[in-house]
Order: structure tokens, then C-alpha cells, then sequence
């Protein structure tokens, strides 16, 4: 066998030629168009549930918010534990499905199971994002050199901008942000004026409430045309607020300023975000109030592909769509890791075709067959590649056989799709 193999090989030298020119072009092809996932994901698929009820005790949200989730999501397909944490104001319910599972089937079926959950008037339980513990792939800083922009605009700028752009490339799911404080209207009510005017907070946070939208009329003919009638109510000041009528007494109506100071203000804080960077002649440049982020990937993602749509991204923001001075500074990149893995492997690859090489030639005395023999090293990462990189020309049948393994050997896999092939087709093979 191997000898007649041998024959046609020197026989047929321009075809082997020809098969290994195209083996090496294809191989190197699928090796660069192949996934590489230097951090492997091997977390388990799962579905979060979380419910906010401010203002209520740990106890109250076990009975009437997770005990419930908990009855209707018992019972799901490939479901194998179901976990859950009530505190303060806060329900968390954590779902573990199999890995026989798909995760966009499991979490559409959570979805259908939370629409039927018996909650208390007024809660709206919302799912997780679909990302894993593996999926934080990059990670930065928003900063600042324009003396106008402070803390709280450069807050204002992440909620409202970057986490925007950010969120609309491909893969991206969430971003997780820290520090800054939150920009808000703040009402500060006189309690004695709140009193002598017979008026309680709950009136006054209604009226605000009940002004601060916009409405919607018919429409009135000029003509041949016709205009829409609609009225313009939003907040976009501290002046509309404090405008507000509230109630009329004897014909003259109270306003918010008059029980109340109206001013923009910071959210109370329960977090803070700090950074610290050690320069190379030793200085540390301490910043003890940043505005860090993470970026989310979505469960199953590659991470290659999504880190350049990410970079490209980036670039977007910093020559364009920010404010002069704001940049968003990288901290942590996944490319940095994925480089240096790539990197590695070829590396090493070098040098054992190297190292073959000379201990074939110091055992052969004879380069060209010390050259051939290491050339088997990357023909076969090519050949393999190939295999990898292009799992249509594979069974579906094969594939999950080779994917995953079981107790019936490769061998006899294909033993058995012989066998389906009929006596007289298996003669001519």
C-alpha cells in the first residue's frame, strides 16, 4: 500500500505538486478566516430575571415577587437549577440550563413564562442581557481636557452617547458604567409653606407628573393643507418647573417657586470610581473621580470580528461624534490577548519545524529529506484548519460526533456509513 502510493506520488509528480499548492493556499486561508478564542467561554447557558421594588423589605420581595417568579419558571425544558437572592428592594433569579440547550430558545421561553407570573400591580420583571462571564472584552476610561466639561457632563455624555454608539455594533449587548454623578431636576420643598398652603408631596409630585408631558390635538384646514395641532409640555428647564401651577387659591395660582427651590443637581452617589497610573520614572498620576465602562459581548460571539467593529467605532467617536477634548481612552483590550496567542502559536510552530528539521538532518545526514519531513508540521495545521474552517463539507452527523465525542469511535462511525452504501458502489470505490 504504501509503496504503490509512493510510485504514483513520483509518477504523478506535477498533481501532487498541484494538490499541495492548493492544500497550502486553502489551508492558509481557512487558518486566517478560522475564529481564534484565546478566553474560551465555558460558561453555562442561563437566563436572569430582575425586579426592583424600592422601598420594600427582603422578606416582602421573597414572598410576593421571587416565590412566584419561581412557581412559573419550575418546569422549563432543560431547565437543571434555578436560583434565586432577595434584598432590600430587589428580586434575582437566576435560571441554568443544560448545554444541550439553546440559549435564544431558553430565553424565549423565560420570557413566556414571566409574562404569567402573579406580581403586584405595578412591577415590570426584566430579563438579563445575554452575555457571559467570559464577555467582557474591553474595557476604558472617558476623559476629559476641556475645562466646561465636568464630571457630571462627562456622565451625561457616556448615559446618553457613548453607551448608545457603543451598543449599536454588532455583538455588543451591554455596557456595564461606574463612577460620575448622575445629572437630575431637584425640588426642594419648604415644609412650612408645604403646610400653610394645605398641599402634601404627593400633590405636588402628581401635578409635576401631569405637566411634564407633551399632547396631541386633531388637526386644523388652512386651505388645501391641513396642520397638526400639538402642545409642548417636557421639562426642558428649571424655569418650566418652577412655572408650574400647582393649585389656585382666591383666583391666584400657586407655582412651584413659590413652596419650593428648583435647581439642577447630582443623583446621591453609591459608587466611586477611581484611577491611578504609574508612569515609567515612577510618578503615580492619581484621578480619584473617572467614568470607567465595560463592553458586554453576547454569549456565543466571536470576539475577534467584534473587537474591529469595536475599534472602528471608537476611532468614530474620538475624530467626530464627542465633544472637543472628551476621549475614550482604552484600559483593557481581549485583541491584546488574542495577539499574543496567535503569536504564540506560530512561534512555536516556527520553531519545531526548525528544531524537526535539524535532528532529522543530524540522523539522515541529507537536508532535502530532513525539508520534506517538516514540511508535514504545517500541512498538517493547514489540513486541519480546513476541516475546522469548513464544516459544510462534513455530515452534519460526523460533525457533532467530532465536536462533542461519544462512546462510538470515529472509525466506526464511518464504518457504519459504509455499510449504507450499497455492496456493488463499495466494490468500485
Amino acid at each position: 500500500m504504501i509503496r504503490a502510493l509512493v510510485e504514483f506520488a513520483l509518477n504523478n509528480r506535477f498533481v501532487v505538486l498541484a494538490l499541495a499548492i492548493l492544500v497550502l493556499g486553502w489551508g492558509a486561508i481557512s487558518f486566517h478566516n478560522l475564529p481564534v478564542e484565546a478566553y474560551p467561554d465555558i460558561a453555562d447557558n442561563y437566563a436572569t430575571i430582575i425586579t426592583q421594588w424600592p422601598g420594600r423589605a427582603a422578606e416582602e420581595v421573597e414572598q410576593q415577587v421571587t416565590i412566584p417568579i419561581e412557581i412559573q419558571m419550575n418546569g422549563i425544558p432543560h431547565l437543571s437549577h434555578l436560583r434565586s437572592e432577595s434584598i432590600f428592594g430587589l428580586s434575582f433569579v437566576l435560571m441554568i440550563f443544560d448545554d444541550a440547550s439553546d440559549n435564544d430558545w431558553n430565553r424565549q421561553k423565560v420570557m413566556e413564562r414571566m409574562a404569567q407570573a402573579d406580581l403586584p400591580q405595578g412591577l415590570q420583571p426584566s430579563m438579563g442581557t445575554d452575555w457571559s462571564t467570559t464577555g467582557q472584552i474591553y474595557w476604558y476610561v472617558l476623559k476629559s481636557t476641556n475645562p466646561q466639561i465636568d464630571v457630571m457632563d462627562l456622565r451625561s455624555i457616556q448615559d446618553w452617547t457613548v453607551v448608545k454608539e457603543l451598543k449599536s455594533v454588532p455583538d455588543i449587548v451591554d455596557v456595564s458604567t461606574f463612577g460620575g454623578t448622575t445629572r437630575e431636576y431637584q425640588v426642594r420643598v419648604d415644609p412650612n409653606k408645604l403646610v400653610s398652603y394645605g398641599l402634601s408631596i404627593g400633590q405636588v409630585e402628581q401635578q409635576l407628573a401631569n405637566n411634564n408631558v407633551n399632547a396631541g390635538g386633531n388637526f386644523v384646514e388652512t386651505g388645501v393643507q391641513q396642520m397638526n395641532v400639538r402642545t409642548l409640555g417636557l421639562f426642558s428647564h428649571v424655569k418650566d418647573i418652577e412655572q408650574t401651577v400647582l393649585t389656585t387659591k382666591s383666583g391666584t395660582p400657586l407655582r412651584v417657586k413659590d413652596i419650593a427651590e428648583v435647581s439642577q443637581g447630582a443623583k446621591i452617589r453609591l459608587g466611586h470610581e477611581g484611577r491611578a497610573i504609574r508612569r515609567e520614572d515612577g510618578k503615580i498620576v492619581d484621578n480619584d473621580d473617572v467614568i470607567f465602562a465595560q463592553v458586554m459581548m453576547r454569549k456565543g460571539a466571536d470576539s475577534g470580528p467584534t473587537l474591529e467593529k469595536l475599534h472602528v467605532k471608537v476611532e468614530q467617536l474620538n475624530h467626530g461624534v464627542l465633544p472637543p477634548g472628551v476621549t475614550l481612552e482604552r484600559m483593557i483590550d481581549r485583541s491584546d490577548l488574542l495577539a499574543f496567542t496567535l503569536d504564540t502559536v506560530l512561534h512555536n510552530l516556527g520553531e519545531g519545524m526548525v528544531l524537526v528539521t535539524i535532528i532529522l538532518f543530524l540522523f539522515l545526514l541529507d537536508t532535502r529529506a530532513a525539508l520534506i519531513v517538516s514540511l508535514t508540521i504545517p500541512f498538517a495545521l493547514f489540513f486541519a484548519s480546513i476541516l475546522l474552517d469548513g464544516p459544510q463539507i462534513i455530515p452534519e452527523d460526523l460533525q457533532g460526533k467530532l465536536a462533542f465525542g461519544t462512546c462510538e469511535r470515529f472509525s466506526d462511525v464511518v464504518f457504519n456509513r459504509l455499510r449504507k452504501i450499497p455492496r456493488r458502489s463499495r466494490q468500485l470505490c
